[in-house]
């Protein structure tokens, strides 16, 4: 009977047969005589940009041996600690500080410390032509610094990653992006001046602490680290930053939430202290100060992920393309804390519908991407149908199936239970039914917080809103010049502050609202009225049935529903006219 001697054993004795006096020495390949280098990467990882440029960097050509041959086999190293080869380019070298040198036929090699702290080189893929290696230096309680090459730059990014603790963040180079201009929490702004009137109100507008902790206690989605948030003046500075076009669904939403920082545009559309208070109050009112809520929930998903994966230790072997989630998920948080998007959100989606442009299948969802902005609108309503419908729960598994590699339309399947078509109709049959609560006070809604305009007579003006104005059904009964609402005592507004400077939407008193051109002209309007002002000339005042028209030089003209008129051109001169 044979009996097998395990391989293991085999190559312990070989090892310890093999003395020290019999293994070949092999040098630096740099020279024989060279010099044995040493490194020290600190003992706990740099926390700044300036820190982490004084680690030392291992080259290859500094711990590469100059093997003679590929026999496998033991060596003595060129400072006397063990070597053992497996093939060209493929060794580990037992250095005499008690570091590992370890070298693989890939180009990667890494260097390890007894203590846990350590270095690793990856070359960057051959299809980058140009491209420069990442680079990681790994610490005892699992932190890493890593350089990723960033090839539209042509320069490292470094990132501190603590994963386990939620931690990614971009040490920012302040040489580059200046000093922190505001820090909030553990969010970190750099910008220019141009942001200053943002970033002055930024913590009363943006309420950062209830999104952390719905996103915490709902999902279980976190980021534990600072958030660098870079504030850009200009679209080409920031777009040449990132490398592409920047994401959002408007104009007043661009921006990206990466994983490890948040990109914010464009300063030069940020409103700027003009010295008129009541005007720039009214600017920062119009800022769309949400938009950084969208930017940071992206940002905690994805450091959520990266957690996931160093849980698991399970990298997804491809990167899951389903747009629909991570920027509806991001829109729809987005979507609780702010009225106006929601309004927004919903008056889009019905829009999108209306003129059937919606997927009819997943795979058509998946293969439009971001045309007619439908990761924005139809991700929002499939994201908030599955937590309406199977609950949070469903929400926090299906991205970390996702997150570890699963194809979105399997994940679906096995977090609901249903197909992701079937997904796809439940949730546009659901948006029909919650459409009706929204989109019904959807004026006040899209201008809430919005400045309220003040009429130069409040009490006439409140007194219209309250009792309207008393018509009579023929002009022909209009007998005195009185009889016709004074227009000028009530709709004349304080535009002073406004007017030539602003477009755009108010608030009015009570349920009211008001438009101002920037021209000057402007328009108080209600259920079923409106009076357009014509500063120096006149006053139109339109109701339901009737019209009357006062001009600044006193003349009154009303026009009656039976369609008759009367015209006083003062109060002596009047004609009537069928």
């Amino acid at each position: 009977m044979k009996r097998l001697i395990p391989l293991s054993l085999l190559f312990f004795i070989a090892s310890f047969l093999y003395s020290d006096s019999e293994r070949k020495p092999v040098p630096l390949k740099r020279g024989s005589t060279a010099e044995v280098l040493y490194f020290d990467f600190g003992e706990t990882a740099p926390t700044s940009f300036f820190q982490s440029e004084k680690l030392q960097e291992p080259k290859l050509e500094d711990l590469k041996l100059g093997f003679l041959d590929a026999a496998p086999g033991y060596y003595s190293g060129p400072d006397g600690g063990e070597v053992y080869q497996w093939a060209k380019n493929h060794y580990q070298w037992k250095r005499a500080d008690g570091s590992v040198f370890t070298e693989w036929p890939t180009g990667i090699f890494k260097l390890d410390f007894p203590t846990g702290i350590g270095f690793v080189f990856a070359p960057a893929p051959g299809s980058c032509n140009g491209c420069s290696p990442t680079l990681v230096w790994n610490y005892p309680d699992n932190t890493k610094i890593t350089k990723y090459w960033i090839s539209h730059r042509k320069e490292y990014d470094t990132i501190y990653q603590k994963p386990l603790e939620f931690q990614n963040y971009l040490l920012v180079n302040e040489t580059q992006l200046g000093k922190p201009k505001l820090e909030v929490g553990n969010l970190v702004f750099y910008g220019s001046d141009k942001w200053n009137e943002y970033l002055r109100v930024f913590g009363e507008e943006v309420k950062t602490k209830s999104l952390f902790l719905y996103l915490k206690n709902e999902f279980g989605f976190e980021n534990r680290g600072k958030i660098p948030v870079l504030l850009f003046d200009e679209y080409a500075t920031a777009k040449d930053y990132i490398g592409f076009d920047l994401l959002g669904a408007h104009s007043e939403e661009l921006g990206f939430g990466g994983k490890d920082a948040i990109v914010l545009c464009c300063g030069d559309q940020m409103p700027e202290k003009t010295g008129n208070a009541n005007f720039d109050a009214d600017s920062l009112r119009r800022v769309n100060f949400s938009t950084v809520l969208q930017k940071l929930t992206r940002n905690a998903e994805q450091v959520s992920c990266l957690k996931t994966i160093a849980e698991t230790g399970k990298a997804p072997n491809q990167e899951i393309l389903d747009p629909w989630f991570e920027e509806g998920l991001a829109s729809y948080i987005e979507s609780r804390f702010s009225d106006r998007k929601r309004v927004w959100l919903y008056a889009e989606t019905e829009k999108l519908i209306r003129e059937n442009k919606v997927p009819k299948t997943y795979k058509s969802l998946l293969d439009a991407k971001y045309k007619d902005n439908i990761p924005y609108l139809i991700g929002v309503i499939l994201v908030k149908h599955i937590q309406d419908r199977y609950g949070k729960e469903a929400i926090t598994s299906y991205q970390k199936e996702t997150c570890l590699g699963l194809d979105s339309t399997i994940a679906i399947q096995k977090v609901t239970g249903v197909s992701a078509d079937t997904l796809l109709k439940d949730s546009i049959k659901q948006f029909e039914t919650d459409k009706l609560d929204v989109l019904k006070n959807a004026k006040p809604l899209s201008l809430f917080g919005f400045t309220i305009m003040s009429p130069k007579n409040p009490k006439e003006f409140e007194s219209f809103l309250e009792k309207g104005f008393s018509i009579k059904e023929s002009a022909k009964e209009i007998q005195s010049y009185d009889e016709i609402p004074s227009l000028m005592s009530v709709f004349l507004a304080n535009v002073e502050d406004f007017s030539g400077k602003r477009e755009g939407e108010f608030l009015g008193p009570k349920g009211s609202y008001f438009f101002l051109w920037k021209k000057g002209n402007y328009r108080w309007y209600g259920d079923g009225w409106e009076a357009n002002v014509f500063p120096g000339n006149q006053i139109v005042f339109r109701g339901s049935n009737y019209t009357i028209v006062e001009w600044e030089n006193g003349k009154k003209q009303y026009v009656a529903p039976n369609g008759t008129s009367v015209v006083f051109s003062n109060r002596e001169s009047v004609l009537y006219s069928d």
